[in-house]
């Protein structure tokens, strides 16, 4: 805060990339995402990014390749960043880069609340009455999860299916992300491709039987 050589939009995108770092200053949110939060464009963020890292308050971490199998949906590959707290951070080890961070996103500020926005109001079109949004918010959860395991990105659409019988059974949000993120840091350390959709998250099966 006290740095003028900082704008007001540098801080931004900092404070952005805190708000899914790990205690360890490790995150990997896409310019997609930030961009929603802030509601400007790639470009502008790519820009905002470099000029945090040459201040030494950002480091950019090397890309990990996606799983074998997997096709990337755009050319470029979401960034992993380490906030530099002293300036001269040493690189995380592996222990500080896999720690848990924090969920800031389950309530109304849901960072993919916007799409479910959108998803919800398509369906909505011309049928009367209110739509159940339950098993709607479970596929956003599935998606969020796998892309805070891998940085993968999953379409919720392909998960509705399987979220709707979820949902009947009483399975909860905080369930299916916690559920998601485990198998893929399970089958990602098994070379395995992680999950593609909700229906492939086994244990979520054993909760509506039990």
């Amino acid at each position: 805060m006290q740095d003028e050589s900082l704008t007001r939009n540098h801080l931004r995108v900092l404070a952005c990339i805190g708000m899914y770092s790990n205690s360890h200053g490790v995150c990997w949110p896409s310019q997609v995402t930030i961009g929603r939060h802030l509601g400007v464009n790639p470009t502008w963020i790519s820009t905002a990014v470099s000029a945090l890292v040459k201040k030494g308050y950002l480091r950019k971490l090397k890309h990990k390749d996606y799983p074998k199998g997997i096709k990337r949906r755009s050319r470029g590959r979401v960034n992993r960043y380490q906030i530099l707290y002293k300036g001269n951070d040493p690189l995380p080890t592996l222990e500080q880069f896999w720690a848990p961070s924090a969920r800031f996103g389950t309530d109304s500020e849901h960072d993919d609340m916007d799409d479910l926005s959108n998803v919800v109001g398509h369906m909505q079109s011309g049928v009367q009455g209110e739509v159940n949004r339950d098993y709607q918010v479970l596929a956003h959860e599935f998606k969020r999860a796998v892309e805070a395991a891998c940085g993968l990105a999953r379409a919720p659409e392909q998960s509705m299916q399987a979220a709707k019988l979820l949902a009947d059974q009483g399975v909860t949000a905080d369930q299916v992300y916690a559920a998601t993120f485990d198998l893929c840091r399970e089958w990602m350390a098994r070379g395995r491709t992680p999950p593609a959709n909700l229906s492939q998250v086994e244990s979520l099966k054993s909760l509506c039987k039990s």
